[in-house]
């Protein structure tokens, strides 16, 4: 995706769910892709169960002016 940068593959929606919300929280604008398709098949935001590799993976992106703060926070947020 032109303008975008891969940040994150979480292992569930749980993850991706938790990680969006923490980088919007912070100003981050966040795209998950496969989101939609992982919810309508029950592995979708909050679900515990591991991504379906048939769907594809859960790919956090945000805009390439921002990828470098939000590699920061995630890195601060998995960070002990």
């Amino acid at each position: 995706m032109k303008g975008w940068v891969l940040v994150a593959e979480p292992p569930n929606g749980f993850w991706a769910a938790l990680l969006r919300s923490y980088l919007d929280g912070r100003g981050i604008h966040v795209w998950v892709e496969n989101e939609h398709i992982h919810a309508m098949f029950g592995t979708g935001p909050l679900s515990m169960h591991p991504v379906n590799a048939a769907f594809g993976p859960l790919r956090l992106w945000v805009p390439q002016t921002q990828a470098e703060e939000a590699q920061r926070l995630i890195e601060e947020f998995f960070a002990p």
